[in-house]
């Protein structure tokens, strides 16, 4: 009988081993970049670049040193009047700074479905399949070439580069309120428009423990299709990933390991279990002990 009961005892011990031990290997199921060597480079193998799509908002800025007067006019959005509607910039301070993204304004310059904006002055420009140095070094070519600005300098940027954040990742998890309906509505704002992954991650506060870190997807509109890449961020494998820089409007779902919720009630119910079993078999050999006296 007390050989039995050890037995049982044995198993229970065994349990909460099993769960201490499962416990301890979270940490190293969410590290990042497991097997990367130190000191040693790693090449990028995708790195095109973002180039401007139809849809995207760009924000042009004209100068002249020589003729400051004369670059008014092309910046002729930037002096209009805004409404408090289209002036506010609706900003989420989420974790480690990020925003999402801008609510549209005046200063921008939507790409139509011909692939063009309507500058001021210069009228339908041609944009699409350039990137931002392209898109500003043709319009300064435009704008010197008619005689317009002898020095023109054109600085270009998006205003609404941005991706989304689907599923398991530490941002998700901690906003709450108005800050968590702000990020609903749509994007997730990128200052950079050569940001990677890691970078992305780092100012979104990064995976949640409850996220699979070997799958972490990200989906791409290319033309009228969608592309599936799959990254494991606990290897360096994600370096020759086309994924590893982000394009605007990718979708970045992080799947779950598990719910906390779940993983809760379960452990705390199988550790009631091992407690009740404990304690019988703590006072069924403590009675056995007073019966052999």
């Amino acid at each position: 009988m007390t050989k039995r009961l050890l037995r049982i005892w044995g198993g229970a011990m065994m349990t909460l081993a099993l769960l201490t031990l499962a416990s301890c290997d979270s940490a190293k199921r969410t590290n990042y970049l497991q097997d990367i060597e130190v000191a040693k480079a790693y090449g990028v193998k995708h790195d095109v670049g973002i180039v401007v799509q139809k849809g995207d908002k760009l924000r042009i800025i004209v100068s002249s040193l020589a003729s400051p007067e004369l670059a008014l006019p092309f910046n002729s959005r930037l002096a209009a009047p805004q409404s408090t509607a289209t002036s506010v910039r609706a900003e989420a301070l989420l974790k480690n700074g990020p925003t999402v993204a801008p609510v549209d304004t005046l200063n921008s310059y939507l790409v139509d479905a011909d692939g063009q904006i309507q500058f001021p002055i210069l009228g339908n420009v041609s944009v699409t399949g350039l990137s931002l140095e392209q898109v500003s070094e043709h319009i300064r070519n435009l704008l010197v070439g008619g005689n317009y600005l002898k020095d023109a300098h054109v600085v270009t940027s998006f205003d609404n580069l941005r991706v989304y954040l689907l599923g398991a990742f530490e941002v998700n998890r901690t906003l709450s309120g108005s800050q968590a309906q702000l990020l609903d509505r749509g994007s997730f704002h990128l200052d950079n428009a050569q940001t990677n992954i890691l970078e992305l991650l780092s100012r979104a506060g990064g995976l949640s423990d409850q996220a699979d870190y070997s799958k972490l997807s990200v989906i791409r509109r290319v033309g009228r299709e969608y592309v599936y890449y799959r990254l494991d961020m606990r290897s360096k494998s994600i370096f020759d990933s086309p994924a590893f820089y982000l394009q605007q409007n990718d979708i970045i779902y992080a799947e779950y390991k598990y719910r906390t919720r779940d993983t809760d009630q379960k452990v705390s119910m199988a550790l009631g279990y091992v407690s009740t079993a404990a304690s019988a078999i703590l006072s069924a050999l403590a009675i056995i002990s007073v019966l052999k006296r």
